[in-house]
């Protein structure tokens, strides 16, 4: 198979960085001109000590995508800070352009919002955020296109339903 990498026109390739330190690599990469970087990433909510944290890592856990001419540019960006090698298998190294255009399609800001898996309708929940702090109530449901979710509550002898973030309630069993 002839080496993928011999046109004079910038291509995308994919290089497998430091672990955690997708950011940075991407971040340095994109401070050089000729280099477009393409890092997605997702924000997910982990339980942490301090209870329920959201945090934001790599999609592809320890790579990134970079487009550059492969012959005038391929050593500067290998040997960038926090990149380890260019991803390839035998003389493939180019991802194809088609690739990287639907990914960047499916997440406009490069970003995406996993919805909090753990908190299922009918979960017991405690609103610890907000004008509602304290009260305890139930999951109706999850509205993962506004990431939000909706919780019945009883105030003063009645059922109200309220939408609030996951990250401003706790669910009863991680109160323990």
């Amino acid at each position: 198979m002839p080496d993928d990498t011999s046109t004079d026109h910038k291509q995308w390739f994919c290089l497998r960085t430091q672990n955690k330190r997708e950011h940075i690599a991407a971040a340095i990469l994109d401070r050089i001109e000729e280099v477009e970087v393409f890092c997605p990433r997702i924000s997910q909510v982990k339980k942490t000590r301090a209870g329920k944290k959201r945090f934001v890592e790599a999609m592809f856990p320890g790579y990134i995508f970079a487009k550059f001419h492969y012959l005038t540019d391929s050593r500067q960006v290998v040997h960038s800070q926090g990149v380890i090698r260019m991803v390839e298998l035998g003389d493939r190294r180019v991802i194809p352009e088609r690739i990287i255009q639907d990914l960047k399609t499916s997440i406009p800001e490069g970003i995406i919002e996993a919805p909090d898996l753990s908190i299922e309708p009918g979960a017991e929940i405690e609103v610890v955020t907000g004008s509602l702090k304290g009260m305890n109530g139930k999951v109706l449901a999850q509205l993962p296109a506004k990431n939000r979710i909706q919780i019945l509550l009883e105030i003063l002898g009645s059922e109200i339903c309220v939408d609030v973030s996951p990250d401003d309630i706790l669910l009863a069993r991680d109160k323990e």
